[in-house]
């Protein structure tokens, strides 16, 4: 497949970026600043500049993709608006680029009430200090679930992200959860074992408009 990613600098967006091209998959990765992903050379990978937030630039970009990742992250403030203000722009383009596939990287607890069930730590720690961020992440996932109906995306909710290798572990899944309910998941997920489930999940029509919590 040729594969582009949005996000490709970030600790995911790597990962994604590596396990395609050893997957022999065709990647663009579409970056602010292309020195930022000098590190990995292949003659499968292009590395452009691109504007998320530009429609036009992202149409000539994602020409002849098989498939569009985001795994696209916004610093917290007090009201972050990224996540909703790049989604209108990367789905217009996919429309008009006529690309077949999207995966969307969001986190545990978007629908933030799913998080009363939880404990202390999740409800008075980690909560309070992401609320920005999830909010604007559920209602990028909202944006696609009422206005995206022809486009074959998929949304995938992890947990807390590390760094470092693959745990070797099976990714366990739940679709349309907000969190995994397996009280024996851990709480964090190497971004390898992230990357490598949603490569995985490109061809599975069944997870077409699905959102799926996964964890190990």
């Amino acid at each position: 497949m040729k594969i582009a990613v949005l996000g490709a600098t970030g600790g995911t967006g790597v990962q994604i970026v590596k396990q395609a091209l050893a997957g022999k998959h065709d990647v663009v990765a579409i970056v602010r600043n292309p020195d930022n992903l000098k590190e990995i050379q292949n003659p499968r990978l292009k590395v452009v500049n691109g504007d998320i937030f530009s429609e036009v630039s992202l149409t000539s970009l994602f020409k002849d993709t098989d498939a569009v990742i985001s795994c696209l992250g916004f610093k917290r403030s007090s009201a972050v608006t990224g996540y909703t203000e790049s989604i209108k722009p990367i789905i217009g383009a996919i429309r008009a680029a006529k690309v077949p596939r999207l995966l969307v990287m969001t986190a545990y607890y978007t629908e933030i009430s799913s998080s009363e069930s939880q404990g202390f730590l999740v409800r008075w720690l980690v909560i309070p200090m992401l609320r920005p961020i999830l909010i604007n992440m559920r209602q990028m996932e909202k944006y696609l679930e009422t206005e995206c109906g022809d486009i074959n995306y998929t949304v995938i909710r992890p947990p807390g992200l590390t760094n470092g290798t693959a745990s070797g572990r099976n990714v366990k899944s739940e679709i349309g959860a907000y969190f995994l309910k397996d009280k024996s998941s851990s709480t964090r997920m190497p971004r390898a074992d992230v990357a490598k489930f949603m490569i995985d999940c490109l061809p599975k029509s069944d997870l077409f408009q699905k959102a799926v919590a996964i964890g190990i």
